[in-house]
């Protein structure tokens, strides 16, 4: 064989290992939750499997979101989360869907990408080292229930201690973007008046 020959050779097997690492490439974090959190995994709901090379982070921020189109159809959430992956790989061109977490109007939570998967936005802030929970709906016209506002304290605090981020570091999208009104007037008052933020700081 010629050396030319052996050269070529190489280079195409490395090509070919470099794209199986890639296509292969499952390293997601899986967390354990408290068995009194209502979670439905990535599994339950049918999301697709990644089939794309990825960055990694690691978790220092936590940021609120909505979703900014109004959400009624409680009976098909779990669609609306396919809907949702289906739309941000196709439309945006991006990963998988944005958030790392969704809230139905129920208060169930949906493990959407995973976690140790930088986030998307449509907007100027870098969502590196954020963890993204959004609430399904508009909340600049809905209003959250108890049991939504229960639902994301408790997966914030959960969070936090799994992830060590100070209770500082918990803001929302508009916190850092001047593009947007994320995540809505009728989540955003419950920062306002310290609801949270004494909810958070609570053993």
């Amino acid at each position: 064989m010629t050396v030319n020959f052996m050269k070529n050779l190489f280079s195409i097997v490395f090509l070919l290992l470099i794209g199986c690492s890639a296509s292969k490439n499952t390293n997601f974090l899986e967390l354990d939750y408290p068995v009194n959190f209502k979670v439905i995994k990535r599994a339950e709901w049918g999301s697709i499997s990644i089939d794309k090379s990825y960055k990694t982070h690691e978790i220092e921020y936590i940021t609120i979101h909505h979703g900014g189109v109004e959400f009624t159809d409680q009976e098909n959430a779990s669609q609306h989360v396919k809907n949702l992956q289906n739309w941000s790989r196709s439309e945006k061109k991006w990963i998988d869907i944005p958030y790392h977490f969704m809230i139905d109007l129920e208060g169930n939570i949906y493990e959407a990408r995973p976690i140790n998967i930088p986030g998307d936005t449509n907007t100027e802030y870098d969502p590196t080292n954020h963890v993204l929970i959004e609430v399904m709906g508009n909340y600049e016209i809905q209003e959250l229930s108890d049991t939504q506002l229960k639902s994301m304290i408790d997966l914030t605090k959960y969070l936090m201690g799994r992830f060590e981020v100070s209770v500082e570091k918990v803001k929302t999208h508009k916190d850092y973007s001047s593009m947007t009104v994320c995540p809505g007037k009728n989540i955003y008052k419950f920062f306002e008046d310290g609801t949270i933020y004494e909810a958070l700081q609570e053993k």
